[in-house]
């Protein structure tokens, strides 16, 4: 997942230096379908391993965080583009990413925890429409 967001983040490096309008769509769809990809883990993850009567108060904070990080997150690319310029702040914004996803991946102890704890499929359970009644 957070490789996934990494990833996704490398297209940014290639974003302020595209030649053509064809090239950045082309990224940009790249870097949504691994973003999406990423959320759709984060989700599941979310409702495998948070209790389920702390699960609405955690959804709720990871979704203010995201969403009160974004006007931040502008704020600062504005300042930086400024000082850095544009090719170079969308290089930053490319790079940095990967690499701090593989150092949060390793420094969190992600792979033992994934090895610990498989999403794994449940079995499901049957349904008798004749038990319902």
């Amino acid at each position: 997942m957070n490789v996934l967001w990494g990833g996704g983040c490398m297209s940014l490096a290639l974003f302020g230096a595209a030649p053509a309008l064809w090239l950045t769509v082309v990224l940009a769809a790249a870097m949504g379908a691994t973003f999406q990809a990423a959320n759709v883990i984060w989700g599941t993850l979310l409702q495998r391993r948070v209790p389920p009567a702390l699960l609405g108060r955690v959804a709720s904070l990871d979704f203010f965080v995201s969403l009160s990080s974004m006007p931040v997150s502008m704020a600062l690319a504005g300042t930086v583009s400024e000082l850095l310029g544009v090719t170079a702040t969308f290089l930053v914004a490319g790079l940095v990413p990967p690499v701090l996803a593989v150092v949060a991946v390793l420094a969190a102890g992600l792979p033992t925890d994934e090895r610990a704890h498989p999403l794994e499929r449940a079995p499901a359970e049957p349904v008798n429409a004749l038990s319902a009644s």
